[in-house]
């Protein structure tokens, strides 16, 4: 039997399965000491049109820019997740309602607007961050089913 891996071959940061296990490990924490954490979805616009126009060669360029876009922003206790396809999730502790606006306001002024360079053409693309913040109430499965449901419903797609 095949290690589990926790680091998206592609991007190199952390994958779902990382992402999914922190997250029950800071739902416990939430639940015996009182911690807060929020969790932001991240969805990659226009991946489809990139890769159906240039190739999925830069449509994976793309997806490895904004991974490394996401680690330089966030801080060391932090995560960034390739969840899957062009989806990021992202896990901040001790962070109040105010304080996680600011940061997907500051993440988004760094995403949107942001370019890629394919054979001397410029390549936009951004993206649109939804979250929720879990309680001591809540579950794994249950905060991952909320997020997702949140990102789906905000770019009118059905969950």
């Amino acid at each position: 039997m095949e290690p589990y891996t926790y680091q998206d071959t592609l991007t190199g940061i952390a994958n779902r399965r990382f992402f999914v296990e922190n997250l029950d490990y800071r739902r416990q924490r939430c639940v015996t000491h009182g911690d807060n954490c929020a969790i932001l979805f991240l969805d990659v616009a226009n991946l489809k049109v990139v890769n159906a126009a240039h190739g999925r060669t830069v449509g994976d360029a793309l997806l490895v820019r904004v991974a490394k876009i996401l680690t330089r922003q966030i801080r060391d206790s932090d995560v960034a997740a390739r969840i899957a396809g062009n989806e990021f999730g992202l896990l901040f502790e001790h962070l109040n309602g105010d304080q996680v606006e600011n940061k997907i306001a500051f993440l988004l002024s760094h995403l949107n607007g942001e370019e890629i360079f394919h054979t001397c053409e410029r390549i936009p693309f951004g993206a649109s961050i939804d979250y929720c913040c879990m309680g001591p109430q809540d579950t794994t499965d249950g905060m991952m089913a909320r997020a997702e449901f949140t990102t789906y419903g905000s770019n009118g797609r059905a969950a």
